[in-house]
């Protein structure tokens, strides 16, 4: 590696050691601050938990670099709701660089530490670095960020997975939530009580990876528990988020057949199943009988059953435009989150009009937590012209992922917008893993842009 390549992977290591869930930025938000002072850069800070920092040692025409300090944080063990109190281990394999029994957070710490090495560096350059909070749940950091603070009309955005590509679309995500009747009933003291897990999955994040064949853990549980005679669901919990595919879902149900029996049903499912998912786990628990059942779960596993997952629709050039993920369900908290994608309006409203009639056909209250939109590079982008230049083998892409761009083109008129990025693969999972050649040849871009603009 390069020395700026190393000093990026030193500040990404830095940045590693530092617990930095979404909701728990202030510890970035530190971090930033004294990089700062240490480097006499002037720079402003919110209650958001945004930073934006300024380095101008030329009287060239300034440039945004942006990326987000929070990540989603995601364990071996806890898959559901982990709580992050420490750092990350990192574990390098090759040219390969991951973590310890959770996911790694290149997504996006390795952008910040892109920016960091670029501000302590000698390169001429006037930037000014906007680092947002809250990106993996409500996008309130840039929401929320005082754009009079800036003055730049070109943004590089270093929130991507893909090396030697420029993002010049994103697809917007909508936050459709489902509130559960949590009602009960008591059910007949002929039936067997179960406790069914099914674990494994190599997850991932819902835009990115939608269409990889991953498997979602509670559409296969559905399918599992449908293959019982008259269930009745008492439970049904799984998932993180809206952006995260689920790795692992657990039910507690009520059936009239016996344990010899369940146990017969999930050996047949895993064998019909293990060359799809042969990393799927399934385990099974009789259990004592609870008290009542969920007078909804009839409905559930109807919806659960016709949700279509995964990719709706692709474009004539294989890439997709729609897609929809069942993430987090827990009938615990009488809720259901689902994160659409769409890299059209059109596409948008048509996925939420027939969502919302599925749950209208089961009985289920739903609505629209938030919408965040996507965005599109400028027509005729000099900004895009000057890095396809500095990097003939890049191309252009439209990419299904949502970030903060979106938000940042609609609130700065004019703003003319791109993404690059090193290869980041699994993110949102536990095998999330960080190409570190991919990272020197991105650095070396960037370095030669800025140089030359």
């Amino acid at each position: 590696m390069n020395d700026l390549t190393d000093s990026v992977m030193n500040y990404f290591r830095q940045i590693s050691a530092i617990p930095r869930q979404s909701g728990n930025e202030q510890g970035m938000q530190d971090y930033l601050i004294n990089f700062a002072c240490k480097h006499n850069l002037s720079y402003y800070q919110d209650e958001h938990k945004n930073v934006i920092i300024y380095k101008k040692t030329t009287d060239k025409e300034p440039i945004i670099l942006q990326a987000h300090t929070d990540m989603v944080y995601v364990t071996s063990t806890n898959p559901f709701c982990a709580k992050q109190k420490k750092g990350i281990k990192l574990m390098q394999k090759g040219q390969w660089l991951t973590a310890k029994g959770t996911s790694l957070g290149a997504d996006d710490g390795i952008g910040v530490a892109m920016i960091l090495s670029f501000l302590a560096s000698d390169i001429p350059c006037n930037i000014e670095a906007v680092f947002t909070a809250a990106e993996e749940t409500t996008m309130q950091g840039a929401y929320q960020i005082d754009i009079s603070k800036l003055t730049a009309k070109k943004l590089i955005c270093l929130d991507g997975f893909e090396n030697n590509t420029i993002v010049v679309s994103t697809a917007s995500f909508t936050d459709f939530l489902i509130t559960l009747d949590q009602t009960t009933q008591t059910l007949d003291a002929d039936y067997h009580w179960y406790q069914i897990t099914l674990k494994g999955l190599i997850g991932g994040h819902s835009g990115f990876d939608i269409d990889k064949q991953r498997g979602n853990s509670h559409q296969l549980m559905t399918k599992l528990l449908k293959r019982f005679p008259n269930v009745f669901l008492n439970r049904f919990v799984g998932g993180y988020q809206f952006n995260v595919i689920p790795t692992e879902t657990s039910a507690v149900f009520a059936t009239n057949v016996d344990e010899g029996a369940v146990k017969d049903v999930i050996e047949a499912f895993i064998n019909e199943y293990s060359q799809l998912y042969p990393s799927m786990e399934i385990s099974s628990l009789k259990i004592d009988r609870p008290q009542k059942v969920l007078s909804c779960g009839n409905d559930l596993l109807n919806f659960f059953e016709e949700f279509q997952y995964g990719v709706l629709s692709k474009d004539n050039q294989n890439n997709v435009i729609a897609s929809q993920n069942l993430s987090e369900v827990n009938t615990d908290k009488g809720s259901i989150k689902i994160g659409l994608r769409a890299n059209s309006k059109n596409e948008e409203q048509s996925m939420i009009a027939e969502l919302q009639a599925l749950c209208d056909k089961h009985h289920l209250t739903w609505s629209i937590v938030d919408t965040q939109p996507g965005f599109e590079t400028l027509p005729n982008s000099k900004l895009l012209s000057d890095l396809q230049q500095t990097n003939p083998n890049a191309k252009t892409i439209k990419m299904h992922i949502a970030v903060e761009c979106g938000i940042f083109q609609n609130r700065i008129k004019n703003l003319d917008t791109v993404i690059i990025s090193p290869t980041i693969l699994c993110a949102h999972s536990v095998q999330e893993r960080l190409d570190l050649d991919s990272v020197k040849n991105t650095v070396n871009w960037l370095e030669k842009y800025l140089r030359l603009n």
